[in-house]
């Protein structure tokens, strides 16, 4: 369970602020909320036990937007403990924006500070494509935001971890395969991590696998090669992934689809930290925030041939967006 701070802030939880003028919806409750500072807005954050909604427009005026996301897939950043400012944040993506929206209080250590006005502060940071579109600062006396519990306790109760390396929520179900999956190759200058063969397929299509076998998946449709080798390659176009051939076998597949997935589960929609997790390890050339990883093939031996490789790409949701395989034509 999450720590609670705060002297004699509370025992169970501290509410700072009084409530903007907007209202939460039907059976909802605040998590937090204010006016922003030069533009007569405000932005309100509900939640109950099933979804978080994002609402912003005019102080007092129907909002110009309003968002919802199912609790235990919403993008909740946790106070880490550390510090004088208490705070959190919830995410929530529409397209190519991403709307973080936080409130906090500085928390008083002393008797002095407690006799004092207790600082506020709150904020909305808009993206586009990961990019910064906007910072508003929220107006501090308008700010209210409430801290111990709501949602971080009914991400638990839905046997969430929050992972503070990857910045994510890993569902306790997924559970690292024994032995780890990656392994260390020493095939090359450097040491690096590899997949086993095996886990080269999506639904039980494998790379290498002759296209006699793949008949009842669909006809293929010549293209050129993605990968800009100057081939022509054979493609199946599927719902959620393509499978291309060369030569009559498959060299390389993808999806951008929760529907395909690996043996080892690796599948679109997975967070950071649960891919981490399915892994055993960050690869290693990156860190638990890459933006990608890539991975060769588990091979004893150095040719070309076996040099498959599994991209896993992430958006800006934190969660896988597509998975790749490729090996080089030959």
């Amino acid at each position: 369970m999450k720590q609670k701070f705060g002297l004699s802030l509370g025992a169970c939880c501290v509410v700072i602020g009084t409530m903007a003028q907007a209202d939460c919806p039907a059976g909802q409750e605040p998590f937090t909320s204010c006016q922003i500072d030069g533009r007569n807005t405000e932005v309100l954050v509900c939640f109950d036990e099933q979804v978080v909604t994002y609402s912003y427009g005019p102080v007092s005026g129907t909002p110009d937007l309003f968002l919802s996301e199912p609790i235990v897939h919403i993008d909740f950043e946790p106070w880490s403990g550390l510090g004088k400012a208490i705070s959190e944040s919830v995410t929530f993506y529409n397209g190519d924006f991403a709307y973080d929206v936080g409130g906090g209080f500085d928390r008083p250590f002393s008797e002095e500070e407690m006799l004092e006005p207790i600082r506020r502060f709150g904020w909305v940071e808009v993206t586009e494509s990961g990019a910064m579109a906007a910072y508003l600062e929220c107006i501090p006396e308008t700010v209210s935001y409430g801290f111990g519990g709501d949602i971080h306790d009914i991400k638990v109760a839905a046997r969430q971890i929050w992972d503070s390396d990857s910045l994510t929520w890993i569902s306790d179900s997924i559970v690292p395969p024994v032995p780890p999956l990656l392994s260390e190759s020493h095939l090359y200058e450097t040491i690096q991590d590899c997949l086993p063969a095996s886990e080269f397929s999506l639904n039980g299509v494998s790379v290498g696998d002759p296209l006699d076998t793949l008949g009842k998946l669909g006809s293929p449709e010549m293209v050129s090669d993605p990968f800009g080798s100057g081939e022509l390659i054979d493609r199946m176009v599927l719902v959620g992934a393509n499978i291309d051939i060369f030569q009559d076998k498959v060299y390389g597949m993808s999806t951008s689809s929760p529907g395909w997935g690996t043996p080892s589960g690796l599948r679109v929609g997975l967070t950071r930290g649960e891919v981490i997790r399915i892994l055993g390890r960050v690869p290693k050339g990156y860190n638990a925030m890459s933006d990608r990883y890539y991975i060769h093939v588990c091979s004893d031996v150095q040719d070309a041939e076996d040099e498959w490789g599994m991209l896993i790409e992430f958006g800006q949701d934190k969660r896988v967006d597509s998975i790749s395989f490729a090996s080089p034509l030959h």
